[in-house]
């Protein structure tokens, strides 16, 4: 298996896991503890982590900013499983990521963590398809 399929199996292993903030446990993840998670599940050896006691709302574009660091420049043309998807709720900065995967009913979803609903995938539509902005690949070739 692949470290792509090898980190999506375990982020949908995560599914039902509550929501904390800075989570990084198999009992407790935000929204970047379960990428993190799940990449390191992958094989992904390449530090990627946020900065310690970062706040509920990312400011200064800083969690867009981190993820070019990890991933270099966002996807251009189609987005594919694995693809660390970052999303803007409204107006103002992005503040949500997840993992993006193949659809049991077709097409992409998206494992994420839920302040509300804790770990959940959700097919990658509508209001869901519309926050996403841009998309990350993770090059498992050097990872």
């Amino acid at each position: 298996m692949s470290g792509a399929a090898l980190a999506i199996a375990h982020a949908r292993s995560m599914i039902g896991v509550p929501w904390r903030h800075q989570g990084r446990k198999p009992w407790a993840v935000d929204c970047l503890g379960l990428v993190i998670l799940s990449l390191r599940a992958g094989g992904w050896s390449r530090t990627v982590d946020a900065p310690a006691r970062y706040g509920r709302e990312p400011w200064d574009d800083r969690l867009r900013r981190g993820l070019r660091v990890h991933f270099g420049e966002p996807v251009t043309g189609t987005c594919e499983p694995c693809d660390v998807a970052l999303a803007r709720w409204g107006a103002g900065e992005p503040t949500h990521v997840g993992l993006l995967a193949d659809y049991v009913h077709g097409g992409l979803s998206i494992i994420h963590a839920s302040t509300r609903q804790g770990v959940i995938e959700t097919a990658l539509a509508g209001r869901i398809r519309d926050a996403v902005i841009e998309a990350y690949r993770p090059n498992w070739g050097d990872a």
